[in-house]
């Protein structure tokens, strides 16, 4: 009779024992999950704040210019990597070699940026910044669009407006 106890009282504890790893794994499971779905959230929120700041960078510039010419020669000299886009938009040449007149838009700027967010040249770029300047008497109109690698779809998109109070020759 205390064989048959014993026995009983061994399988409770299986029992129980068995009962409190699966409890343990569903916790543990629910709490992976948690973690991973937080991680993947903090990166996405680092790359749309890295896109946010590339693009109001570039804003900042077209603001900073008192002159169409002056806002374009800025880009060569913060970006001296950026390419604008000529002919029929395939064939890109350097900023620094182009000179750019308000007579000249709309114009399309391309500014690259590698894994670390860091402006570089075509062959190194993972993000680039695609600027298209357009003028409408003295309103320069930038549509700024992020996208990642060689994509067409932007991830991220601007557009601000600068009004030039004095033109290059007033």
């Amino acid at each position: 009779m205390a064989q048959r106890h014993r026995a009983s009282h061994g399988s409770l504890f299986l029992m129980e024992l068995i009962f409190s790893i699966l409890l343990f794994t569903i916790i543990a499971t629910i709490c992976i999950v948690g973690f991973v779905k937080s991680h993947t959230l903090s990166r996405d929120a680092s790359l749309q704040t890295h896109y946010v700041t590339i693009a109001s960078n570039i804003a900042e510039i077209i603001r900073s210019g008192e002159t169409v010419e002056d806002t374009i020669s800025s880009f060569g000299t913060y970006y001296p990597d950026a390419v604008i886009l000529v002919g029929d938009g395939t064939e890109e040449v350097a900023l620094s070699k182009a000179k750019i007149k308000e007579t000249d838009l709309p114009a399309i700027l391309h500014i690259y940026y590698d894994d670390a967010f860091h402006p570089c040249a075509h062959s190194d770029a993972a993000y680039c910044a695609e600027v298209t300047l357009g003028m409408d008497s003295r309103l320069l109109t930038a549509d700024i669009g992020v996208r990642i690698g060689g994509n067409t779809a932007h991830v991220y998109d601007l557009t601000i407006e600068h009004f030039f109070h004095n033109m290059a020759g007033e």
